[in-house]
This record gives structure tokens, C-alpha cells and sequence, in this order.
């Protein structure tokens, strides 16, 4: 879109109010919206799961991949386009592949597609505009994303959406399949609704949290994100998100991996996050915090802490094992939108106008 006076500077933070409304309609019309591929899963009895996409579709994938492989009892992987691409030589036709784009036009997913159906496997789009867009003419089954437009700079709702989606698709096809039974099927979309029914207060919080440390945020050069399990895709979503915003180097990485040498590059210019989510690594993670202060003295927490620091995103998260992404994402979409405006940086306006035009990357 050129143009971008037109739209409202506000957009990213209008998207993630939007965003409850979106999952709770995915929720509400999911034997719908699964219909087409939950009648192919059972005719066609797949072993394997292959999820790619680029950027916000590989960390929806990433986010989500665990729960599908434990509900469809297959094999279920993620990963980038093109490694799939050039790592994958072992195919047998019952692989179904999922090609993710939000806008439907990334070169590297349309490439990842039709190396697929070169090799014998199904493929399935998932994108905003479902079967009016460029993937889904390289895709056996075209789904959409059902998060509407989304013209801000940063993308927010379709990371969630995305998640949703593949939620849904594994937990309707799960039932008719077989691997789950209706007591469980209920008691995960009860599950979900909850999660969802949480994410107005999560967001007037996390502006809440922002506002209270906000001096503090603008002094940052340099911002790492820790997280863990099943928050690990935020970890990455929430990288991009804030880099594409504030348009500095921002890092994430997984809890075990910033002790394998990261902690050398702590020091008072640092600002560390982490994300804590109710489960064994929580205390891992509070330890790790308590030991980085002597490094750096801005350091933020997310998770429900109970430890009156008014640095900590401390709330009464649902704290779902298998959906805490849902909830965990908001606080950092809300950092990244307010402190690129804070910055006097209107992230809907790209910093190279056509990128994607001028490197062919779409």
C-alpha cells in the first residue's frame, strides 16, 4: 500500500484490540472453516505434518505445532520456506504440507509449495484473503486466516490468527479422526475460550505496565527477550515485531540458550524481558533475573508473579500449558507499538518503501 497517510497511526494498537473479537469468531465457526481439511485428514489418513512460512507465519506454526502433534498423533514440523526447501530430500505421499502467508504473496512459501506437490505431498494454504490469493494456486486446499485486513506496518492480529487457525485444525480433525475423544474436545475449547475471554484485561495492563516503566524503555539501545517451552514463538514474534517498530537490533532467545554464553554480553546498557509463564522453568527464570541484576538494572518481567515490582508485566494470566502464547504475545505487540511512537516513528510507513518489489522477495 503507498498510501500510507491513510492509515491511522494508531492501526497496530486497533489490530490488537481487534484481535479477541477475531479468535473468538475462529472459535465460534471452526467446523466451518476446518470443513474442507479435517474431510481430507480422514480420507486420506496423513503420517506427517509440514508447516512453513516466513517471519509471523513460522513463529505461528512454531507456537502451535506442539499442541497439533500431541492432538493428531503424528509427526507435525515447522520451519522457514526455503530450509524446508533445501533440507528436505525424504517425502512418502502421506504428507500433508501447510504453506502460511498473511498476505498470500511470499515467494519463498510459493516455492516451498510446489516443491511439495513436485514430490507426491498435499498442500494447504493459509492466508488472509484464502482462496483469492497467489498461494493458494499452488495449494490442493486454500484456507483463510479469517483476521480480516490488516494494513498497519507491524502485523499483530494475524500472528494470533494464525495460531488459532492451526489450533482449530487439529482439534477438529482430531475428534473426527479418532485420536481425541468429545470429553477432551470440549474440555480444550473450553480451554481456548477462556484464554481468549482473558485478553482485554491482558491489554489494558500491558499499556499500564508501559506507562509506568516508559522513561525507562526509551533508553534502551538494546533489548533481549528470554522465554521458554511453549512461549518460545513469542520470543521470536516478539523480536520482529519490536525491531520492525523501533528499527533497532532487538534479540530473543530460548532460557537455556542465553546461558550458554549470552550472559558474557550483559551490562548496564542491556534491557532484558522475560517472559515467565506458570510451569517449572518459572523459578529457572525469576533465578536467572535475580542474578542478571547485578548486570543490568533494566530488567522486566511478564508472567503472574506476585512480587510488588512495578518493572513486572505481574498479572493473573489464564496460564494455559498449551495456549500461553495467546496471552503472552499482547504485552510485547503493546511495547512495540507504543515505544516506536514514543520514538516519533510512524511504523506504518517502511523504512525502504517496495522492499519486497526491489528484492523479489514477494
Amino acid at each position: 500500500m503507498d498510501n500510507y497517510d491513510a492509515i491511522s497511526e494508531n492501526a497496530m494498537l486497533e489490530y490488537i484490540r481487534e484481535t479477541p473479537l477475531v479468535l473468538k469468531n475462529i472459535l465460534d465457526n471452526r467446523k466451518e472453516y476446518t470443513k474442507e481439511f479435517v474431510e481430507d485428514f480422514v480420507e486420506n489418513k496423513y503420517e506427517k505434518v509440514i508447516i512453513i512460512g516466513s517471519g509471523t507465519s513460522y513463529h505461528g506454526g512454531l507456537s502451535s505445532r506442539a499442541f497439533m502433534e500431541k492432538t493428531l498423533k503424528v509427526t507435525v514440523d515447522a520451519n522457514y520456506p526455503l530450509l524446508y526447501k533445501n533440507f528436505t530430500s525424504v517425502f512418502n505421499e502421506k504428507t500433508v504440507v501447510i504453506g502460511i502467508s498473511q498476505g498470500g504473496e511470499s515467494k519463498s512459501t510459493i516455492q516451498g509449495l510446489e516443491y511439495s506437490k513436485e514430490h507426491g505431498c498435499k498442500t494447504v494454504s493459509i492466508t488472509e484473503t484464502g482462496k483469492d490469493s497467489k498461494l493458494a494456486k499452488y495449494s490442493d486446499i486454500s484456507l483463510c486466516m479469517q483476521c480480516g485486513p490488516e494494513v498497519a506496518g507491524p502485523k499483530t492480529k494475524g500472528y494470533q490468527a494464525t495460531m488459532m487457525m492451526l489450533d482449530i485444525l487439529a482439534l477438529e480433525t482430531g475428534l473426527a479422526t479418532k485420536t481425541i475423544d468429545i470429553e477432551e474436545y470440549e474440555a480444550v475449547l473450553a480451554r481456548l475460550y477462556k484464554v481468549v475471554d482473558n485478553q482485554n484485561k491482558i491489554i489494558e495492563e500491558s499499556i499500564k505496565w508501559y506507562d509506568r516503566n516508559r522513561e525507562d524503555f526509551l533508553t534502551a539501545k538494546r533489548i533481549i527477550i528470554v522465554g521458554y517451552k511453549n512461549n518460545f514463538g513469542n520470543v521470536l514474534e516478539s523480536r520482529l515485531k519490536i525491531e520492525e517498530a523501533v528499527r533497532y537490533g532487538i534479540e530473543g532467545y530460548e532460557l537455556e540458550e542465553f546461558m550458554h554464553g549470552i550472559y558474557h554480553s550483559i551490562d548496564e546498557g542491556v534491557h532484558l524481558i522475560y517472559i515467565a509463564q506458570d510451569d517449572e522453568f518459572k523459578e529457572r527464570s525469576i533465578k536467572l533475573r535475580d542474578f542478571m541484576h547485578d548486570y543490568s538494572s533494566h530488567e522486566f518481567m511478564i508472567g503472574d508473579l506476585g512480587l510488588n515490582n512495578p518493572m513486572n508485566m505481574d498479572f493473573k494470566f489464564v496460564n494455559d500449558k498449551e495456549f500461553c502464547a495467546f496471552e503472552y504475545i499482547i504485552p510485547l505487540q503493546c511495547l512495540a507499538f507504543y515505544l516506536s511512537k514514543d520514538l516519533g516513528i510512524n511504523a506504518n510507513i517502511p523504512k525502504i518503501k517496495n522492499f519486497h518489489y526491489l528484492i523479489g522477495s514477494k
